[in-house]
C-alpha cells in the first residue's frame, strides 16, 4: 500500500520517532511524509530516503491572529493534500496525533483513502470543547483510531474502532558494557525541554537526595525544538540549579542521538512528567537495562513494572521522589536486578513481531 502519515513535530520527538520506526518495520509498504514548512525532522526523512512534502501546517493557538489564521491554513493545506493524495496514489492517510483535523477533513472532502487516526496523547490533559471536538471527528471519519497504551485506550469514547497498539521497541545494541562512574551515581533525565515534562520535580528531589549523599550527579539531555517558551523553561531550571547550589551536582545537555551510550552510562532514568501516553523514553531506558523512576502519569505504568524493574512515584510527590532515588543510588544489587528484569519485559510485551502483526491486521482490514 501507499501510506501517507502527517505528523505536526516541528523538532525530533517520541511521537516522530515513532511514526519513522513505523515506516522502518512496515517496509514492504511505500510510506510517504507530510511535516510542517522549516521543521528539522525533514532532513531526518531525507537521510532515510522518504518522500517528504513540507507544508505549512499550524495547530491551533490561543493567540487572536492564530484562531483567525487557523481556517485558512487548514484550507490550503486540505488543498494541497489532495493533490498529494492524487500524485502518490495514496491507499491510506494517516495523522499522527487525534487533534491534527486534515485526515478528517479530506475524508470529508470526498478523497477515497482510507483514515487512521492515532492518539498520542492523553486526551484528558486537552481542554474540553477541543477535546469533544477532536475526538468527534475521528470517532465519524476515521477508519481506525490507534490508542498507544490502555491509559489513552480508558479516555476514548467507547468505539469498536478503537484498537491498542503499543509502539515497538525497535532498537539494537551496538556497544558492549560501557564504563560507569564509580565516584558518582548517574541520573539520567532524557526530555525535551517542554513544561510538563517534569524536569523541575527532578532538581527539587535531588536537592533533598543531596542531604543524605552527595555522590549524585543528574544529566538533563533535551532539545527545547527551536521554541522560544522552551528555551525560556531550560533557562529558568537552570538558574533553579544555581540558585539551589546544585550546580555542581546537575549537567544539561542538548538533543542526545547517542541514547545507548548516554543510557548505558547512567545508573537510573527519571521521568516526571505530567501526563504521558506512553513514553518511549522508559521502553529505551528498559530495552538496555537501565532501571526507571517514574510517575503514575499514564503510560509509564504499563512500561515500569513497580519494584521489579523500577519505581513508580505519584505525581508532584517529592518525598518519593527522592525516597526512590536514594534506595536504587544505595543499592547497586537492585539497579542490576531491576534492568535485567526491565530488559526480559519489554523486549517480549514491546516486540516488533508483536507491533507488525497488529498493524498488519489493520491494514489488512
Amino acid at each position: 500500500m501507499n501510506i501517507l502519515i502527517i505528523d505536526n513535530s516541528v523538532a525530533f520527538t517520541g511521537a516522530f520517532k515513532c511514526a519513522l520506526n513505523e515506516a522502518e518495520i512496515l517496509n514492504e509498504h511505500r510510506f510517504v511524509f507530510v511535516v510542517p514548512r522549516h521543521s528539522k525532522i525533514v532532513g531526518h526523512l531525507e537521510q532515510k530516503n522518504l518522500q517528504v512534502y513540507p507544508l505549512p501546517l499550524r495547530e491551533l493557538s490561543k493567540s487572536a491572529s492564530g484562531l483567525l489564521l487557523y481556517p485558512f491554513y487548514l484550507l490550503y493545506n486540505l488543498i494541497h493534500l489532495r493533490k498529494i493524495v492524487r500524485r502518490e496514489k495514496i491507499d491510506v492517510v494517516q495523522v499522527n496525533d487525534f487533534y491534527n483535523l486534515l485526515g478528517a477533513l479530506l475524508v470529508a472532502s470526498g478523497c477515497k483513502v482510507r483514515l487512521i487516526t492515532y492518539v498520542r496523547f492523553l486526551p484528558a490533559v486537552m481542554p474540553s470543547a477541543l477535546r469533544k471536538l477532536w475526538l468527534s471527528a475521528a470517532g465519524r471519519y476515521a477508519h481506525k483510531i490507534i490508542a498507544v497504551s490502555d491509559a489513552v485506550l480508558q479516555q476514548l469514547p467507547t468505539s469498536e474502532k478503537n484498537v491498542r497498539i503499543y509502539d515497538p521497541a525497535k532498537l539494537e545494541e551496538h556497544l558492549g558494557d560501557v564504563g560507569k562512574r564509580q565516584d558518582k551515581v548517574r541520573l539520567l533525565y532524557l526530555a525535551n525541554f517542554t513544561k510538563g515534562k517534569g524536569q523541575e520535580h527532578a532538581l527539587e528531589a535531588l536537592a533533598i537526595a543531596l542531604k543524605t549523599r552527595n555522590d549524585l550527579e543528574l544529566i538533563f539531555a533535551g532539545s527545547d525544538m527551536g521554541l522560544e517558551k522552551n528555551a525560556a523553561f531550560r533557562t529558568a531550571l537552570m538558574y533553579r540549579a544555581e540558585v539551589a547550589d546544585l550546580k555542581g551536582a546537575v549537567t544539561f545537555k542538548s538533543f542526545c542521538d547517542a541514547i545507548e551510550a548516554e543510557m548505558k552510562q547512567a545508573d537510573v532514568l527519571l521521568n516526571f512528567s505530567e501526563a504521558e501516553s506512553f513514553s518511549m523514553t522508559c521502553l529505551e531506558a528498559a530495552f538496555y537495562g537501565l532501571p526507571v523512576i517514574a510517575t503514575r502519569c499514564g503510560g509509564p505504568e504499563e512500561i515500569v513494572d513497580n519494584g521489579k524493574t523500577g519505581r513508580l512515584v505519584e505525581k508532584g510527590n517529592l518525598a518519593q521522589m527522592s525516597e526512590a532515588i536514594l534506595q536504587l543510588a544505595g543499592d547497586a544489587v537492585l539497579r542490576a536486578e531491576m534492568g535485567k528484569a526491565a530488559q526480559k519485559r519489554v523486549r517480549e510485551k514491546f516486540s516488533i513481531e508483536n507491533f507488525k502483526r497488529s498493524f498488519t491486521a489493520i491494514l489488512q482490514q
